[in-house]
Parts: structure tokens; sequence; C-alpha cells
């Protein structure tokens, strides 16, 4: 988004009322380890490990209780590592403050890895700090290694805010939201210094997954690697449509008959958790297109439907092969048995475009479309013949979970999304990847402040006569 510059009383007021009121909210708080702004998925008594991916100008760290505190640099595939020490009230010495909590934030042990040793280390040192010196924010979004969960409208509220108010001649605030990812990109040319931040936070617990920021001649990218997909967790797919209107036959990979399953339209749901990453299925057949993971997904599954009296589970299956299960509901592509979790998110040279076709390469007429935003690939393969077939499968990048589904076989037809998400159908403006003038926003915020005001001046005329 070109963010304008106009800057008069009345917008001023709206700010920073919104602020008052969006503090007021934060600040909410009951006593324990973790604040309730904060997710106890949190590891307390770990170690987040950030590998670098690029490195530019050694710089010089800033302590907010004043001067340097010495020249820290490191270099490419070197570790940045962070220890959470406790949440505490803001460094009194942080002067300029930021829009996250003043009375608990996190605070950090942090060192700094070039040429493989500790060239820099600093204990306790607060999240705004952190961030400032890393260039892990703009403005006074100062985001840093954690951000508070369940907060995600309040975030990005504050992040548009925050990046109308950069000083730039023009800034660019770009952000998008998955299933369990936050997405933020900022640009700004004009200003001291030429800036361009793109962050990426795991919104179940607010950790920092990645990070690529330059500031003027510094840069600096980092991205977690001890981050891996929930496992633990119950993945929750809303089914939107469901046909045959009876009963759907399930079969393995080699079409032999293991049960029968029903859902309904906008009366179902389907429910994933995956037991652990294991060899291949043995009735796989070869060429195999995921022959480059190390492991693949098997998964419990649950099919429900939603009657007007009752909820039932219509089928189950424990400890199946993910591949088992994107044959069975169709979740693929000819010979590219994706499912519920792509297997080879974290592979860079991974080529999906050439694989899908490789392995589609018996099909008829056959069409494929691939597209990514910052946070998913979308990808709709159709083809004709004897067994013609219409899917669209949307991914999540760094997990591979599946987060949308449209699929069309003979007699056959699933839609289902997961829960939290939503899907771009081309009717308007993505619904997760927004590109907001915030001064629509601000405008429309203050005419309701002047609205407000002009009501009051007329109660009060009135009563004075």
């Amino acid at each position: 988004m070109i963010i304008t510059k106009k800057i008069i009383g009345i917008l001023s007021i709206s700010l920073l009322l919104i602020g008052i009121f969006s503090f007021a909210i934060l600040n909410v708080r009951a006593n324990g380890t973790i604040t309730p702004e904060y997710s106890d998925k949190l590891n307390l008594n770990g170690i987040y490990h950030y590998n670098v991916s690029r490195f530019g100008d050694d710089a010089t760290w800033l302590n907010f209780s004043g001067g340097a505190g010495g020249q820290w640099g490191t270099t490419e595939n070197d570790n940045i590592l962070v220890n959470i020490t406790g949440f505490y009230t803001r460094d009194p010495n942080d002067i300029s403050g930021d829009v996250f909590s003043d009375i608990y934030m996190p605070w950090f042990n942090i060192e700094i890895y070039k040429n493989t040793l500790l060239n820099f280390t600093l204990s306790n040192v607060s999240n705004s700090e952190i961030a400032k010196n890393l260039g892990l924010g703009f403005a006074k979004f100062q985001s840093g290694f954690i951000i508070p969960y369940n907060q995600t409208e309040w975030i990005k509220a504050n992040a548009t805010l925050e990046a109308e108010g950069a000083s730039g001649q023009t800034a660019y605030l770009t952000m998008e939201e998955t299933y369990n990812f936050l997405y933020f990109r900022f640009e700004e040319y004009g200003a001291t210094q030429n800036q361009k931040t793109e962050l990426i936070y795991d919104t179940k617990s607010g950790i920092l997954v990645n990070a690529n920021t330059s500031l003027g001649n510094y840069k600096l990218g980092i991205s977690l690697t001890n981050y891996s997909l929930d496992t633990e967790n119950e993945y929750k797919y809303h089914v939107n449509t469901f046909e045959p209107k009876g009963w759907a036959i399930w079969t393995d990979l080699y079409g032999n008959y293991k049960d029968i399953f029903a859902t309904g339209s906008e009366r179902g749901y389907i429910l994933v958790n995956f037991t652990g990453f294991f060899h291949r299925d043995p009735l796989l057949w070869d060429p195999d297109p995921f022959k480059y993971a190390t492991g693949r997904p098997w998964l419990n599954l649950k099919v429900v439907y939603e009657g007007d009296v009752r909820t039932d589970i219509t089928m189950q299956m424990n400890n199946i092969s993910n591949t088992e299960s994107a044959n069975a509901l169709l979740i693929s592509f000819p010979g590219f048995l994706s499912g519920f979790l792509l297997p080879i998110m974290d592979n860079e040279t991974y080529d999906i475009q050439a694989e899908v076709l490789a392995a589609s390469w018996f099909t008829v007429d056959r069409e494929f479309t691939y597209e990514e935003t910052d946070l998913t690939v979308d990808m709709q393969f159709h083809c004709g013949g004897s067994f013609p077939q219409d899917t669209r499968l949307i991914y999540e990048k760094i997990t591979g979970l599946l987060l949308y589904v449209n699929t069309f076989g003979q007699n056959y037809h699933l839609e289902m999304t997961i829960e939290n998400f939503l899907v771009d159908f081309g009717d308007g403006n993505p619904p997760n990847q927004l590109e907001i003038s915030s001064f629509p926003l601000i405008f429309t915020i203050s005419i309701s402040f002047i609205t407000l005001n002009i009501i009051i001046y007329s109660i009060t005329k009135k009563e004075k006569k």
C-alpha cells in the first residue's frame, strides 16, 4: 500500500485515542510465568536457534541504558541463539517505546556467532532493544522475537498505523495470514535510510520464524531451525461440499475396499492428527514424486457428520499413510499424492510444477496452474478423458500443511477448508493477503471522531438553550 502523509489535528487525536484504548486492553493481565498476552506454547527452558542466511556490515549495539554495547557481526550459515529469561516491565531507558505492552514484555539472553565463534552476547535484554538493534520491526512496531498471540487483529491494526507514521516519502505494508503464520513486509523509501523488512511469526506461539531485513547498508536474514509443524495438534477441516449425497467408498492404493464414509455439505468436518514421519507406504507405486523427502507423514483420521439430532463419526482410520488418504479422498493430482501434508516444503530445490507434470504424464488434456504468495502455494489441475478430474489445492509454505481442497472426480466432489483460513476465490482482494492503504482507515476513524464531537457539541448546545 502507498501511504500518504496527511497529519491533521483530529487525526492525531484519533490515533492517540486508539493507542490508549488498545493499550488499556493489552494491559489486562494476571500473574504467572507467562503473561496472558503470550502463548503457553513458548519454550521457557529451551534455546531458539536461528540460522543466518545473509548479513551485511558489522554494527554497533546501542544499549537502552546509554552508549554503545560493542561491535557485533555474524556470517552466513552461522547462528543467533536466544532464550527467554522472563516477562518484565519495559526498560526504563526505552524512552521511544513501541506499540507493545509496557507492563510485561519478553526479555532474552542472546548469543551471536561469527565464523562459528561466539562474537557477541548479552544477558537479560528486552525484546524491544533486540528488535531495534537487529532491525526486527519498523517505526514503533518493534515486534522482535515474540509477538502476543490471539491478538492478530490488534497487531495488524497497529502495524498499519505505524507504517502510516513512517518518515519516508513512500511506504508500503503487506500482510498475509494462514493457519500457522502471520507475515509482514514493510518497505520505506525516501527516508534517512531506506528499509525493507519481512517478518514471519507463528501465530500459535508468537515466536519469530523467519526474518529478512535491510536498513541502509545493514542487512540480516535469519530463520528458526528448531521449528516444525505441531504434530500433537488435531487439525479440523470444515466440509463445504460433499457428494455423493450418501456414502463414498474408501480404498487403499490398489483400489481395494476398506470402508465407507459420509459427511455433509456444510454439516460435517474431517479431523486429522499426525502420528509421525515414517517410511513410505509399502503399497505406493513408482515413480515416487516425493523420493527426496526424509520421512512420510502418517496420520489418524475421523470423518464426522453433524446431523440435526446428533453428531456421528462415520469413519475412523488409525495410523494410515498420508498417501493413502490423498488417494482415497482425491486430495491429489494423478501420480502426485500430496494429501494433508506436502512432505517436501523444506526442500528449496524441489520443483513442484515439474514433479506434478512428470507424475501426470499419462493424463489427457491436462492443464496445470501454480501460484505462490509469501505464505502459500496454490495449485489447480484439470484433465479429461475416461477419468476426468478438477482439483485445487492450497498448501502452507514452511509447514506444507493443507489449507484448502476443492476436488472433483467421477460422481465425487469434496471441498473443505482448514479452520480459521479464508480462501481467495478471485472475486476481490485476497482475504489472507492484504495491502491496505492506511489513509482510508485513518480517515474513517477520524470521521467517526468528528461525528462524535459534533454530537457532543449539539447536545451541549441544546442543554445551554
